[in-house]
């Protein structure tokens, strides 16, 4: 699992829900058009050809900015609490 800041500026209100919602399906909404994705290197793949579908390339713009484990565990807030980058992981053991 790789630990993926998504960050987006969707020029059409329609397109920016598809997006937001694509963006949910795979991450946890951080702020506005900003994500924290927790993911396998397949899901990453996944998210990018969805949002492929989405987007028109020559108006919006999607940034994938890969933080590694020290950076996404240093996630600091101020003000609204935020929960920690690994909170959610889950671990089954058969």
């Amino acid at each position: 699992m790789e630990t993926w800041l998504v960050t987006y500026d969707i020029r059409d209100a329609k397109r920016l829900r598809k997006v937001a919602k694509a963006c949910e399906d795979f991450g946890e909404r951080r702020q506005y058009s900003v994500f924290s994705c927790r993911i396998s290197a397949r899901d990453l793949i996944r998210l990018k050809a969805r949002l492929h579908e989405i987007l028109d390339l020559k108006a919006d713009q999607v940034l994938f900015i890969p933080l590694c484990d020290r950076c996404a565990a240093g996630i600091e807030a101020m003000g609204q609490p935020t929960e920690k980058y690994d909170s959610r992981d889950m671990v089954i053991i058969a």
